[in-house]
């Protein structure tokens, strides 16, 4: 592991600006995984066509979600005690190897558990977040963040259309797999920033004596939730815990009803998803100061409105210009949520109890998206492939209802 980095080495190296040392290797690092980022569009399709169905599908979705709501709740324990670059290598060398394996099998059922088994890759999430945050100036981290978050996800704009065109040209099944192995090969090249050039930037906790009490640790939160949370913030994590479970419910079948409904090819649904990730680039940055502009309350409850008729165009939709204007909509209004959710809740939270509540935060998310994953493949199967959106445009409204009616925005944001 790299020496500990100073503060006053930190704040020095990253004066000038904030797309540089760590930041610059996580954005490359993650700038060229996403390269392979295609396994994920098209996964949920090629599961069924190995025997799997929309149910089923949606099981192991939302059993993975209740892995990585264990894995985030280690890596982030692991991150503030250990050290964040070791756990960073380790879990994108981790990362390597599934792709190659989702190449060689082809049955559902251990397909399926090698999803599973990837999910432990999030552990290194709250690692990587934390040394983004130690890397940039606090007065520039919020601009710092969304550059970075732009920088790494640019690539993937191109990569639904290079799996699109192998499947095209292969075949599903073969098409996939061709897919997997260049996903694996940039999972490889994605691990050398990281390994040779990221910076420790934890202070080395050796010798110092932890506390062992699972007790004491739940004991807090059940403190945290009843004297120190305001109640706008509580209804806040909830309402985010409701959009984690309608984004949940309808993630895998977006490509399910495009292509079984609306007859869209592989291809032209990876044009789709192509234009969306491009959309969401050119958005992410404005969105954030029009949060600040114009009130962050005020663009969630519109975020959230604008969803529930994009929802339903995208249902309606029966042709692939339908399905792009619906679907453009549906990003255009939900970029800003995630982002501008995070720093309101951050202007409601003490500082003191900060660390806790977004725990609080991630473990609510991850239950409830693994509630919503669930309920999303039973509705797909059982109702037909519409329902699932339908429980979406429900879920969505109710959370801006709570916004509308019980949160407020502080008279004073914490520092």
């Amino acid at each position: 592991m790299s020496p500990a980095v100073s503060q006053d080495d930190q704040q020095a190296q990253y004066a000038s600006g904030f797309l540089q040392g760590n930041v610059l290797v996580i954005a490359l690092s993650s700038a060229v995984r996403s390269l392979g980022s295609f396994v994920g569009v098209y996964l949920p399709k090629y599961f069924l066509q190995i025997g799997g169905n929309p149910l089923t599908l949606g099981l192991y979705t939302s059993v993975a979600y209740l892995v990585q709501f264990l894995t985030l709740s280690v890596g982030g324990f692991v991150a503030d005690f250990y050290g964040r670059k070791r756990i960073i290598v380790l879990a994108a060398f981790y990362g390597v190897f599934f792709p190659v394996l989702y190449a060689l099998v082809q049955d559902w059922r251990v397909f399926g558990a090698l999803t599973l088994f990837a999910t432990i890759g999030t552990i290194s999430s709250p690692a990587v977040h934390a040394t983004v945050a130690d890397s940039i100036a606090p007065e520039r981290r919020t601009l710092g963040i969304a550059t970075l978050q732009v920088v790494s996800s640019l690539p993937s704009v191109i990569s639904p259309l290079l799996g699109g065109w192998l499947i095209a040209s292969y075949g599903l099944e073969n098409g996939f797999r061709t897919a997997c192995l260049y996903a694996a090969f940039f999972a490889s090249l994605s691990v050398l920033p990281l390994l040779f050039f990221l910076k420790e930037t934890l202070h080395s906790k050796a010798g110092r004596a932890m506390d062992p009490s699972v007790r004491r640790v739940f004991s807090g939160f059940r403190k945290l939730s009843s004297d120190t949370v305001p109640h706008s913030l509580r209804v806040l994590i909830a309402s985010y815990a409701l959009v984690a479970f309608a984004n949940s419910a309808v993630a895998q079948y977006y490509i399910l009803f495009a292509s079984s409904v609306v007859g869209l090819s592989d291809f032209s649904w990876g044009l789709v998803v192509s234009l969306q990730l491009l959309v969401a680039s050119v958005l992410k940055i404005p969105g954030g100061w029009l949060s600040d502009r114009f009130g962050k309350r005020k663009i969630m409850i519109a975020s959230l409105l604008t969803t529930v008729p994009a929802i339903l165009l995208f249902v309606l939709s029966r042709s692939f210009i339908e399905v792009v204007v619906a679907t453009i909509l549906l990003v255009a209004a939900g970029i800003y949520y995630a982002p501008t959710h995070e720093a309101f809740q951050a202007d409601l939270t003490p500082r003191s109890v900060r660390g806790r509540v977004t725990a609080m935060w991630d473990m609510s998310s991850a239950i409830s998206a693994a509630l919503g994953a669930a309920v999303g493949g039973l509705a797909f199967q059982a109702f037909g492939p519409a329902v699932p959106f339908y429980v979406f445009a429900v879920a969505e409204l109710v959370a801006a209802l709570l916004l509308i009616g019980i949160v407020k925005e502080p008279e004073t944001r914490e520092p």
